[in-house]
C-alpha cells in the first residue's frame, strides 16, 4: 500500500512518546452493563499529566475505539466541581487486578510484576477522562465497521460485583493472566489513597452522558 511505502518518509514524533501500556475494562456512565477491554498506549505530558490512545485489542489491525486523559490527583483537586463529574477514580481498577500492564512476550512474570506494580502504584492516585469514540454493542465489542454515534463517557469500577465475569475471563485468557492472582499480589504492595470528592459522580447521582 502507498501509505505504508510512504511510511519511512513521514515523522510520527507524538506517538514515539509513548512510553506506557495498560489493560483494562471500561463501563459506560450511564449503562454499567456495557463493558469494554480496551488496550491504553499512554504518553506523558508531565509527571502530573498522561495522554492515552485507547484500542479494541492489541493487535496490528486494532480499532482506535477511545481517548483517555490521566491527571494527578493534585491536579483533580484543582479542577471546577462542575469538571470534575467527567472523572473516574483508579484505585479500584488497580488494586483489584483489572488495570495490568501489557508485556511482550517471554518477558518473564517476575519482571512483569515488578515494572507494574511501580507503575501502577501511581496509576492508583490518579483521575481519568475517558471518552469512547467507537459504540459498544450488547456483546461488549466494537462490531461496527465505523464510529456510529456521539462520543460516550466511560468511567472505571469502584466495588466488587460490578465487572462482568465472563469479560474479565476473556481478557484474562488472552493475555494468560489471572486477575485474582495480581489482586492477591498487590494487596500488602498497591494501597492507594481515599478517592477525593467529586470523582465518580455516576455512583451518587444522575449518570451524565452525552445524548443522541
Amino acid at each position: 500500500m502507498l501509505s505504508k511505502a510512504a511510511a519511512p518518509l513521514q515523522s510520527f514524533k507524538p506517538l514515539g512518546n509513548i512510553c506506557e501500556s495498560f489493560c483494562g475494562i471500561h463501563p459506560y456512565c450511564d449503562n454499567i452493563n456495557r463493558q469494554i477491554t480496551s488496550y491504553h498506549y499512554c504518553s506523558m505530558l508531565d509527571e502530573d499529566r498522561r495522554q492515552c490512545l485507547v484500542y479494541d485489542s492489541d493487535g496490528p489491525k486494532a480499532k482506535l475505539i477511545a481517548v483517555e486523559y490521566i491527571i494527578s490527583d493534585k491536579l483533580f483537586k484543582e479542577l471546577p466541581a462542575e469538571e470534575k463529574k467527567y472523572w473516574h477514580s483508579h484505585k479500584y481498577e488497580v488494586e483489584s487486578g483489572l488495570l495490568v500492564m501489557t508485556a511482550k512476550t517471554m518477558v518473564p512474570e517476575t519482571l512483569v510484576e515488578t515494572a507494574e506494580n511501580k507503575q501502577l502504584a501511581i496509576i492508583a492516585n490518579t483521575y481519568g477522562k475517558t471518552w469512547q469514540l467507537w459504540p459498544v454493542d450488547d456483546n461488549n465489542s466494537c462490531s461496527s465497521s465505523i464510529p456510529y454515534g456521539p462520543p460516550q463517557l466511560l468511567m472505571a469500577f469502584t466495588k466488587d460485583g460490578q465487572v462482568n465475569p465472563k469479560v474479565v475471563q476473556e481478557r484474562d485468557a488472552y493475555l494468560g493472566i489471572s486477575t485474582e492472582q495480581k489482586r492477591a499480589a498487590r494487596a500488602d504492595v498497591i494501597k492507594a489513597d481515599p478517592v477525593l470528592p467529586g470523582a465518580d459522580h455516576w455512583e451518587t447521582e444522575t449518570p451524565w452522558q452525552i445524548r443522541e
